[in-house]
């Protein structure tokens, strides 16, 4: 991939405790920092370091060209990388970032916007190898008890850009429950996969059948606002998936063009695929109280297109205990 739409500028923060934080910002080529609009701050798990998000930056940036109006920050949380060692208050670094923010770009009205959350309740943070170029950040969550051999994993995608501390209460309780979790935040695998060709439904299809290997079993697939569209794609593929939970908007998951293959608009059109998910169930769930939370004429035609065993739920907000309740009863439908 060229780098001609931008440049990079590596420098250090300093924070209130100080320490130093290892930094790297991406930005337009032309852009100047008056000109500047918006940074989007990409936060690392710890313990990964920056070299886990870089390529995201870079994807970013590049797809806006060399006038673009959004740089792209990407740092080491204190304790990794070249960031000095020495506590796990994460907060502090978080403020000496929105601070440094604030003060270089004092003129500019600033839109300053966090991708990620450093903390979790997963103590397996890795990335995954899916092929030559391409990794899944992922946040495991074990089975609580005994694990039982027969019971589904759970792939967990949180809304694309984020996956906060509500989405690590949700897989920590659906690991209380007993089952295995995988959480990603899908944005970050998905410009690691399109760095050096937009992405095909095939390329999908193949990249979670290399990640099931790795799965202690076939996962049932559960997505957040607009990571519901990449779940049913992927619930498409009935050796590596065993259902899908799609929650909230959907189809606006293929519209960034410099991540896929969109030169023909029927690639991705989800009422292509969802009657593809039978034999194994579907929920479709609108959320009242979210902006995301999808619309009727969407979630209804999608569940118009899709076959038994199949449920339409609309709830104000999603809960552990109608998460189980939904995945319940996707195992008791008769393809398991």
């Amino acid at each position: 991939m060229s780098n001609v739409n931008y440049i990079e500028e590596e420098f250090g923060i300093l924070t209130d405790d100080e320490l130093y934080l290892d930094c790297t910002l991406v930005k337009p080529t032309n852009m100047r920092d008056e000109d500047l609009r918006s940074l989007r701050v990409w936060v690392p798990k710890y313990p990964l370091t920056q070299t886990s998000t870089i390529t995201c930056a870079r994807q970013e940036v590049d797809a806006k060209g060399p006038d673009g109006r959004v740089a792209h920050l990407v740092f080491d949380l204190r304790g990794t990388g070249y960031s000095d060692a020495k506590d796990q208050n994460y907060r502090l670094d978080l403020l000496a970032i929105k601070a440094w923010a604030e003060e270089r770009f004092a003129h500019n009205n600033l839109n300053l916007t966090f991708f990620g959350y450093p903390e979790s309740k997963s103590k397996q943070i890795s990335l995954l190898p899916l092929r030559p170029g391409v990794v899944m950040e992922t946040y495991a969550f074990p089975a609580a008890g005994m694990p039982d051999a027969k019971r589904p994993s759970i792939l967990y995608l949180a809304t694309y850009g984020q996956f906060n501390s509500s989405d690590d209460t949700l897989c920590y309780q659906l690991a209380r429950a007993g089952y295995n979790v995988y959480g990603i935040d899908p944005l970050r695998y998905l410009l690691h996969a399109s760095i050096n060709e937009k992405i095909t439904p095939k390329d999908l299809w193949q990249d979670l059948h290399l990640l099931r290997r790795l799965l202690p079993s076939a996962p049932i697939i559960i997505g957040q606002p607009i990571s519901a569209g990449l779940a049913l794609a992927w619930a498409v593929n009935h050796k590596d998936s065993r259902g899908v939970i799609a929650i909230g908007q959907a189809q606006i998951a293929f519209k960034p063009s410099h991540i896929f293959d969109n030169a023909n608009p029927h690639n991705f059109l989800l009422t292509r695929y969802v009657g593809k998910i039978a034999p194994w169930g579907n929920v479709l769930v609108q959320l009242t109280k979210h902006p995301l939370g999808g619309s009727t004429d969407e979630i209804g035609a999608l569940h118009q297109t899709s076959n038994q065993p199949r449920r339409l739920e609309s709830v104000p907000q999603v809960t552990p205990q109608l998460l189980i309740q939904w995945l319940e009863w996707l195992q008791n439908n008769p393809a398991n």
